[in-house]
């Protein structure tokens, strides 16, 4: 009878330890998606603030030569996702504006979409 008793009570630690390792993997999956796409969404706001910094900058006659300018373009270029020369109007200025404000709403939308589907896969 107590051997009977000692095995149901090891099997129950053995049924509890693996309840508690498979609780503990979701919470970890949870938490490492929650973050993952807390810091992705800061990622893509971060570089849509260079590409509206740049368009200011840019729009409002900063000296070109200038190194927070300079810093700021060569930031920009980097982060247009390919589409720094989509539109192509006469003015300089409308074209600054359409191809990096598009570029920065395209990061938003990434951000967001990606964040959403990382909080969504979060068991």
């Amino acid at each position: 009878m107590m051997l009977h008793m000692a095995q149901d009570a090891s099997s129950d630690t053995t049924e509890q330890r693996r309840s508690h390792t498979s609780e503990d993997l979701r919470a970890l999956a949870r938490k490492v998606l929650t973050v993952a796409a807390s810091v992705i969404r800061i990622l893509t706001v971060i570089f849509a603030a260079i590409l509206v910094v740049h368009v200011v900058l840019s729009v409002a006659g900063a000296n070109p030569s200038n190194g927070i300018t300079v810093f700021f373009r060569d930031l920009a270029s980097n982060l247009t996702l390919g589409i720094g020369d989509l539109f192509l109007p006469a003015s300089p200025s409308l074209q600054i504006i359409l191809n990096f404000g598009l570029a920065a709403v395209v990061w938003i939308v990434i951000g967001i979409v990606v964040s959403k589907l990382l909080n969504a896969l979060a068991p």
